[in-house]
């Protein structure tokens, strides 16, 4: 599927007390910064990238290379997740002739060279971009503890992540410039060459502002143009239809998706999302596949936050008093399996009483034939499958919204 980002025109405004100065965006014209200039920005402040509204997974960024010799060109910048996905950046200027249209296959043909990469020819790169801008040899693995710690048992999981990866080809490509303009048609048409790859893609424009010219001091703002959100690209089919709208039809292990590009476009289906259900297939049968996305709508729905992992999704609750943690609500495992754990150290860290996190233990475990709660008190002694927690789901979602009410109160009676 491919999204188109919602533009938002206007004029920032920088209000300083009851003074307010208008900031004027930088001509497309004007030579006041290169695209190496836009490497080293998203290099330096990864951030600034809104890679969790594209694809979750591929969060947060770790720049891991800079203009990197392929047969087909210089990859600009290339990050990876601490999970082991990659993101591909190319950069371009709206006032380079190629930002139009070409850079959509060239960041596809880097995409296919990175395909053929083993997991050492990664390391090597890795090492080499350490040695040219962080002063040591680390490796992949080393650049990734530095970031995030990986376990020593996670350690060889990871780097079959990693090379799972590279051969699948599953990777976020951005295109990242002061000015893109790209059509849809365009993409498709680069898009339906490679069908062996399973990328996100995503044009993400950096609107850089002036904001005091003797200081060569800018604000950059960020917006995402256009995203595809590509299932499993095993088979596709694009069909034109009356009217000039055309239908994508895309069959993958799952069976056969038919997307309407009118009338499914805020539908969003992320290659996280599918890679879960590729595993969770092979445990359970259609009933419960779509019961399980019946809790993620559940869940959407109530507000709560869905983390992704490796072969998972976490449902938490954002801290409301807004300190950035986020507590554990429960979690489904793509093994077919669902717990519970961690919310009390997560409460207590907020400053709220651990108490709450071990009735809701207590209680949900209850919902259930011969489990108990565990020896911490806030995680259940077992696992449950799909299927049991089908059974008891509509009193299990009430427990767990009774939980999340109990989190509200606690943080409106320390706000008093």
């Amino acid at each position: 599927m491919i999204i188109k980002g919602n533009r938002r025109e206007g004029q920032p405004i920088l209000v300083n007390g009851n003074l307010t100065q208008k900031l004027e965006r930088i001509p497309f014209t004007e030579k006041t910064f290169n695209e190496g200039w836009i490497q080293q920005l998203i290099q330096r402040e990864p951030s600034i990238l809104p890679i969790e509204e594209i694809e979750s997974n591929f969060a947060p960024l770790i720049p891991i290379g800079r203009e990197i010799p392929t047969a087909v060109g210089f990859i600009d910048n290339l990050f990876i997740s601490p999970d082991g996905y990659l993101t591909l950046v190319e950069t371009k200027l709206w006032r380079n002739p190629e930002a139009r249209r070409e850079v959509v296959g060239q960041i596809i043909d880097y995409a296919k060279e990175i395909n053929k990469w083993k997991f050492s020819d990664l390391d090597n790169v890795v090492k080499a971009y350490n040695q040219k801008y962080n002063s040591n040899s680390d490796g992949l693995i080393t650049t990734i503890q530095n970031f995030e710690p990986i376990d020593e048992i996670d350690e060889s999981f990871f780097i079959d992540k990693v090379s799972k990866n590279l051969e699948r080809g599953r990777f976020l490509l951005l295109i990242v410039g002061d000015g893109i303009r790209e059509s849809v048609e365009d993409m498709v048409e680069y898009l339906s060459q490679t069908p062996q790859l399973y990328f996100t893609l995503s044009l993400i424009e950096l609107q850089v502002f002036m904001f005091d010219k003797k200081k060569e001091s800018f604000i950059v703002i960020p917006q995402i143009i256009t995203r595809t959100r590509e299932i499993t690209r095993a088979i596709i089919k694009v069909e034109s239809a009356k009217g000039g709208e055309f239908k994508i039809n895309i069959e993958t292990d799952l069976g056969l998706e038919a997307n309407n590009l009118k009338t499914n476009v805020n539908k969003r289906i992320t290659l996280t999302e599918e890679e879960f259900f590729e595993q969770l297939v092979q445990y359970t049968d259609h009933e419960y596949i779509e019961f399980t996305k019946q809790i993620l709508d559940d869940c959407k729905t109530r507000g709560y936050k869905i983390d992704w992992k490796q072969s998972s999704f976490v449902v938490k609750l954002k801290d409301p008093a807004g300190s950035g943690t986020k507590i554990t609500l429960f979690v489904v495992q793509s093994v077919n399996s669902v717990y519970i754990g961690w919310s009390s150290d997560q409460l207590e860290k907020i400053g709220i009483e651990k108490e709450i996190s071990y009735s809701f233990a207590s209680d949900t475990s209850k919902l259930f034939k011969d489990l108990n709660v565990g020896p911490k008190k806030h995680h259940w002694d077992d696992v449950v499958t799909l299927e049991q927690l089908k059974e008891v789901y509509p009193k299990f979602i009430e427990r767990v919204d009774k939980f999340v009410n109990e989190i509200n109160m606690k943080i409106n009676e320390k706000a008093l």
